[in-house]
């Protein structure tokens, strides 16, 4: 789900990033490449490598549109600001909630964060090292880390093709070569998209060495101000990092940091080695294993897991769907690489058993070690009253053509079966329609309400969300901009919870119910797709429609 590929720009700025001659040339209609001249030779980087850099460590200059109206704002937010504005005339308080946020790790320190903390009183208040609650977990007092010191993960089709050479399977399996070609695949990918990114790497490098020579500054935004007044190889070195900020939205030190970054995406991603559990220290043949990683969420290498927290619970004005959470923090997704079946479907238990009413999970795969683990652990939660709110996924396809996990649908009987607690979000733009006025940078790359990268499904998606260029915390106590239905489904989640605050006897069943069917519709309006061309909006999920807090809340008030 961390891994985006899209945000074209396209911008006049492009055609100088290097200072060595550029141009700009359509690469396809998903995309384009930027051709770079380096030591007289002509080389063409993918403009989805650049789109996937800005992505990860690029930024803009959107208003914090997410919460926000179509009529009072003039962006496709899920109105929010607007229902909190109601509420204030009908002097009502919300019920405090847990909503357990599976992902990455978490900055739980952060100012907008740590007033919303899930405290398990009992392990605070008793013995150290002692399992003071019973509930399996020692010392767990804001929530359980399953990866304990593992950072980066390889990814599941890694583990499977790993798994099937040390079994002996035979290389003409159907199973094994449909394995093997994604693993090579993905591998080649990543490894190409690397070398480009060490092209822009050291360019930064040469720019900042001119600069520095020169006492000149390397910020992009100080640079703006001097540039003119900049000459001969200083300008040269200027335009380089500036035309590559005006691209991407990163500065040279990002830049070269991504590429540490990258280097060790590529060596670990595809270690056929790697065993997570060596790292992790839990018994891989235990599926229900209790007590292993360890009681501390708070990695804080990755910023996924701390801004999806804030989407649900920030309590800065703007971000934070619901203020009034409380946040039990459960780290199963690695910052790179493939989350395991074991923890995610642990993950699901432990926050059922230990008082979520809502769980988010912004994270998925297409291969899966133990599915049926996870979909079980699904239907616990289920039978525990819990909603699990998971993200569709980013590469935008069809998932229930190209199934992804965890699942969000089984069958029985060639039926498909649906889970009456599960809520699979898409992501949406702030624009019905394209619009050069309110996307002066082309950052959707004219793609329209449905989010370029946006996977769907007329029978598998719920719902869309607001999930690009979304603003919330991150660690350093800061704020960014992040894309992906990872964004998307904690904004439903939030909604979510915004209901169960106010409307504490509704179920799970009836709170995904709400979230459909009073979703914000757009009868008949075509949008741009990757896979599908033009195709009516309605048509790329069950409801055909956009969360909508405002329309949920009146309708769970018709309810009561």
């Amino acid at each position: 789900m961390k891994k985006l590929h899209f945000l074209l720009i396209l911008v006049l700025a492009a055609a100088f990033t290097f200072g060595f001659g550029t141009s700009l040339n359509t690469f396809n209609d998903y995309g384009y490449h930027y051709t770079v001249t380096v030591d007289g030779r002509e080389i063409a980087i993918p403009m989805h490598v650049l789109d996937k850099i800005r992505t990860d460590i690029g930024g803009t200059d959107l208003p914090d549109w997410a919460l926000m109206s179509p009529d009072k704002d003039g962006y496709e937010g899920t109105r929010t600001n607007e229902l909190y504005d109601y509420i204030k005339t009908l002097g009502l308080e919300p019920k405090p909630i847990i909503v357990a946020v599976m992902d990455s790790g978490f900055e739980m320190d952060h100012p907008d964060l740590k007033a919303n903390i899930w405290n398990n009183e009992a392990e605070i208040n008793g013995v150290a090292g002692v399992d003071d609650d019973g509930n399996g977990f020692v010392d767990d007092f804001h929530g359980w880390n399953f990866l304990g010191k593992a950072t980066n993960l390889n990814l599941e089709v890694t583990r499977e093709y790993a798994r099937l050479k040390k079994e002996g399977v035979s290389e003409s399996d159907e199973y094994y070569m449909k394995v093997k070609e994604e693993y090579d695949k993905k591998k080649k990918e990543d490894n190409e998209d690397y070398d480009y990114v060490k092209l822009l790497a050291n360019g930064s490098r040469e720019a900042v060495a001119v600069l520095q020579m020169n006492n000149v500054t390397t910020d992009p935004k100080k640079l703006q101000e001097i540039s003119g007044t900049l000459k001969g190889k200083v300008q040269e070195a200027a335009q380089k990092i500036l035309g590559t900020y005006m691209l991407i939205g990163a500065g040279p030190k990002e830049i070269i940091e991504y590429e540490e970054m990258y280097k060790t995406k590529t060596e670990v991603l595809y270690d056929l080695t790697l065993d997570p559990s060596t790292i992790i220290g839990d018994n891989p043949n235990v599926l229900d294993e209790k007590n292993y990683g360890d009681n501390d969420p708070s990695v804080k290498i990755s910023a996924h897991g701390t801004h999806v927290a804030g989407i649900i619970g920030s309590t800065k004005k703007g971000i934070g769907q619901a203020p009034f959470v409380k946040l039990m923090y459960i780290r199963v997704v690695p910052s790179d690489g493939d989350e395991r079946d074991k923890d995610i479907a642990n993950g699901i238990r432990y926050a059922a058993d230990n008082g979520a009413s809502i769980i988010n999970l912004s994270a998925g795969k297409y291969f899966a070690g133990n599915a049926d683990y996870v979909k079980e652990a699904i239907q616990y939660a289920e039978s525990k009253g819990v909603l699990f709110v998971v993200a569709a996924g980013n590469e935008g396809t069809d998932i229930e053509k190209t199934v992804n996990y965890p699942v969000k649908f089984y069958k029985e009987n060639e039926q498909m079966k649906f889970f009456d607690n599960l809520v699979c979000v898409g992501a949406s733009t702030w624009m019905k329609q394209y619009s050069k006025d309110k996307d002066p940078m082309n950052l959707t790359r004219k793609y329209d309400l449905a989010a370029p990268f946006s996977n769907f499904s007329q029978n598998v998606v719920d719902v869309f969300a607001p999930g690009m260029e979304i603003f919330s915390t991150v660690p350093g106590g800061t704020y960014k901009r992040m894309s992906g239905t990872s964004m998307a489904s904690p904004e439903t989640a939030g909604v979510a919870a915004i209901l169960k605050g106010y409307f504490p006897n509704l179920t799970a069943a009836q709170i995904k119910d709400i979230l459909m069917k009073s979703s914000r519709k757009y009868n008949g309006m075509e949008v741009k797709t990757n896979e599908l061309g033009r195709v009516d909006f309605a048509k790329l999920s069950k409801t055909g429609g956009v969360v909508d807090a405002y329309n949920a809340f009146k309708m769970a008030m018709e309810m009561k």
